[in-house]
Order: structure tokens, then C-alpha cells, then sequence
């Protein structure tokens, strides 16, 4: 009798955590530490798993470059992977090809319905709450929100007490701007990128973007957004966010050129990685006000030591790498994951099947 095979396209670190814990390794130390300083309950994800482990019988693989067909999983799981028509074709066991990702990228779906496979694409929370960031930092930058907290709790009126009770910026805080009707520059339209331009549209604005690959001409107007190269997105831009992946080639891709090509007043945000900026060139357009500030999420080295040069700056706005909110939010996603692979054996309904 063939195998019964759970097959993980990719080794990224959220779907390691489903591999892990179908392969009866849930108290891993590796995964203490992926979720340090947070103590996750696991407890829901090995419920969700039984019957379906590697003790179960159930053969748990991590693809090595062998064709899918030496294989023959039951089911398919990545978050960044390609699964062809020849590779559906080759899996005649194949009954679920699961993407951790509301985009059905890399999947033919045509040839999965064909086929009869079902696919499985799964929104993440914690993407939205990442593109939320983003949005938080812009608002944060061009309200000047950290300087008007502080200038509340310690300082006084600067000017005259106001006019009938009402003290307009008392402390004459100046160069305030919002989001309505500025130009936002999206380096990187994966799928943070891609929620983050639905989220700036709502603000009322106007987006380009950059990308290896534009969208179509369709695409884009359903998005709301038009593609310009890198050189131009930057000196159009009132803000610019990253969102480029992680990826070797992109190492220190916003550097001395891409920040000297920004407009003085504009703002950059990154919720991306810390190694796709060059830590000194983005110091020293700040402190030399040859862009308006920055709203950093993510860092070349984390923790960032404290009190570094970059916390000397005023026109900058730090947060601990927690755009994507807890960690734990992850578990409601993986659960969801292990729930389908478990359909995929005993016949149940699927969670957010688009084909």
C-alpha cells in the first residue's frame, strides 16, 4: 500500500512549526526559541495533529529537490513553492495542496480541478497586522506623534493659551502632515505589500508601486495602483514602504543612491527585514534631512543595542520587530493548516478551499 505523505514544499520558519509538530517534535528547542521571549501553548496544534503524525505512520517530508512523483504525497504544503500541472499530474495520491497564503501563487489551478485536488489558500492575521504597521508608522511619522506625546507630559504652552479654552498645538510643533492625497511608494508588492496598498487607498492615497514583474494592466486598476521603476517610485514618493523579500540579492537594497533619489520631505517605513537597508546611508540622510524621517520596525542587528545612534534621532520612530503582533498568533493559523491535512485523510470539509 502507498505511504500516506505529508509533503512540505519550503523549510520557512511558520510552516516548519506545522512539520514539527506533525513530525512529534513540538517540544523542539529550536521552537522555544523562534517563539522567545513569548511561551506558546502548542497544545491546540498536537490536538489538531493526531492521527495524522509521524507516530501515527503518517510519512512527513521535507522535499530535496527529488521530483514530486518520488513522492506521491496525499498532500502538499509551502508557503513559497510551485506545484505545475506535471507535478499534479505525477502525484496521483494527491488529494490537497495546502499554501500558507491567501494567494494562489505558484499553484496551477487548473490543473489541480482537473485532477479533482483541492486548494487551499490561507488568509494570515498576522500579514494584516503587519500591513496595520506600516500604516501606523506613516500616521506616526507625519503627525509627529512620538514628539507630541512627550511635549504633552512635560512642556508647557510655547505660545498664547488659546481662544475661548481651545489651545491649537500648544507646544508649536511643527511640520505636521497626514496621509490624504500624498504619494505612497510600495517597493515589493508580495502579499504585505499588496494589503498594505488596500489599507493606504482607504486613506485617500495615491499608490505606485515597484516589483521584479508588473501586474497586469487589469491587476492594477482592480488594486488601485500603477508600476514605476525604482528610481522613479523614489522621487515621486511621499512615503516609501519596504516590502521586497528577504532574499540574498536584496541585501542592502536601500542604500546611499535610493535614499539620496527620495524628496527631502518624504518619509521611509520598513516592516520588511532589517538586512535590505544600509543602516549607515539611512543615518546619514536622516541626520543630514535629506529625507524627512523613518519608521523602523525591523533592524540590521535585533535587538538594537540601546541608545544607539539611530535613538538620537528625532525624525525616527522605533518599534521591536512586533508589526505582526504576538508570535502565538501564529497557532490559530498553523491549527487551521493541520485541520485540512487532517480533512485530506478522513474526507471533512476544507477552511478556505478556492478550487
Amino acid at each position: 500500500m502507498t505511504a500516506r505523505t505529508i509533503l512540505f514544499l519550503d523549510d520557512d520558519p511558520v510552516v516548519r512549526i506545522a512539520r514539527s509538530v506533525l513530525c512529534n517534535e513540538s517540544e523542539a528547542g529550536w521552537l522555544r526559541e523562534y517563539f522567545a521571549p513569548e511561551v506558546p501553548d502548542l497544545a491546540p496544534l498536537v490536538d489538531a495533529a493526531q492521527g495524522i503524525t509521524r507516530e501515527d505512520g503518517i510519512r512527513i517530508q521535507l522535499a530535496d529537490g527529488a521530483d514530486l512523483r518520488d513522492y506521491d504525497p496525499t498532500v502538499i504544503v509551502f508557503r513559497r513553492g510551485v506545484v505545475t500541472a506535471e507535478s499534479v499530474a505525477a502525484c496521483g495520491n494527491l488529494k490537497l495542496i495546502q499554501r500558507l497564503g491567501e494567494r494562489p501563487e505558484g499553484i496551477d489551478l487548473e490543473a489541480a480541478r482537473s485532477r479533482g485536488v483541492v486548494v487551499s489558500c490561507l488568509p494570515r492575521r498576522t500579514l494584516d497586522f503587519t500591513a496595520e504597521h506600516a500604516l501606523l508608522l506613516m500616521l506616526a511619522l507625519g503627525k509627529k506623534l512620538v514628539a507630541s506625546d512627550r511635549l504633552v507630559r512635560t512642556r508647557g504652552a510655547l505660545a498664547a493659551a488659546g481662544v475661548n479654552g481651545v489651545a491649537y498645538n500648544w507646544p508649536g510643533i511643527g511640520g505636521l502632515t497626514g496621509l490624504h492625497g500624498k504619494t505612497l511608494g510600495v517597493v515589493g508588492l508580495g502579499e504585505v505589500g499588496t494589503l498594505v496598498v488596500k489599507l493606504a487607498r482607504a486613506f485617500g492615497m495615491k499608490v505606485i508601486y515597484t516589483k521584479r514583474k508588473p501586474l497586469s494592466q487589469a491587476d492594477e486598476t482592480a488594486l488601485g495602483a500603477s508600476f514605476d521603476t525604482l528610481p522613479n517610485l523614489l522621487d515621486r514618493a511621499d512615503f516609501v514602504s519596504l516590502h521586497a523579500a528577504n532574499l540574498p540579492e536584496n541585501r542592502g537594497m536601500m542604500g546611499r543612491a535610493e535614499f539620496a533619489a527620495m524628496r527631502p520631505h518624504a518619509f521611509f517605513v520598513s516592516t520588511s527585514r532589517g538586512a535590505l537597508v544600509d543602516e549607515d546611508a539611512l543615518f546619514d540622510a536622516l541626520r543630514s534631512g535629506a529625507i524627512a524621517g523613518a519608521g523602523l520596525d525591523v533592524h540590521e542587528v535585533e535587538p538594537r543595542p540601546a541608545n544607539d545612534r539611530f535613538c538620537a534621532l528625532e525624525n525616527v520612530v522605533l518599534t521591536p520587530h512586533v508589526a505582526g503582533g504576538s508570535r502565538a498568533g501564529l497557532l490559530p493559523e498553523l491549527r487551521t493548516l493541520i485541520q485540512n491535512c487532517r480533512a485530506a485523510f478522513d474526507g471533512a470539509a476544507f477552511a478556505h478551499r478556492i478550487a
